[in-house]
């Protein structure tokens, strides 16, 4: 019985040493493969996010345009805002800017252009609404972190244009 007894704890304590030697290592590989997979996992949802982003933009310039070809008090002329002014910049800012993501899209600004460059004569004459912006890639910022030469963002430029309204002197929308 002494044998026995006394054989008993030194297989424990060798059992827990190479038990807690390889619960060590599970944990640093476990670790290593969730880190990779959550920056893998991460990538489409950014490549989404972006996306969405341009699209809100495109959005926003479109119902821009739409504001503005039906503002009878427009002037003619080229007028940028900087995102946050633009909530008091007037009511086609107002309203594009309210329908940007300003956490997605630094830097906005938004330009209204009446007339646009090439709508010719007192009729068809199109307004311009321009939005752009910044978006920040979270996984170009892990590319930098590890030295690759990318850029710190991408511009997102979304452009809507439209036919202004209230034209004197066209009827029906074509040339007198």
């Amino acid at each position: 019985m002494n044998d026995y007894t006394a054989d008993k704890p030194r297989g424990i304590t060798q059992s827990l040493r190479s038990s807690l030697t390889s619960k060590g290592q599970a944990m640093v590989e476990f670790t290593i493969a969730f880190i990779l997979l959550i920056i893998v996992a991460w990538i489409p949802a950014d490549f989404g996010l972006a996306f969405y982003t341009s699209q809100i933009a495109q959005n926003a310039a479109r119902e821009g345009a739409r504001i503005a070809a039906s503002d009878s008090t427009l002037v003619a002329g080229n007028t940028t805002c900087s995102m946050p002014a633009c909530y008091s910049f007037g009511n086609i800012f107002n309203e594009t800017a309210a329908r940007l993501p300003a956490a997605l899209l630094t830097g906005a600004s938004i330009t209204v252009q009446y007339p646009a460059p090439g709508s010719a004569g007192t009729c068809n004459q199109q307004v311009l609404v321009r939005v752009q912006g910044q978006y920040n890639f979270f996984f170009y910022r892990v590319l930098r972190l590890l030295g690759a030469p990318v850029p710190p963002s991408v511009t997102v430029d979304r452009i809507t244009e439209m036919r202004w309204e209230h034209q004197s002197g066209c009827v029906g929308g074509g040339t007198p």
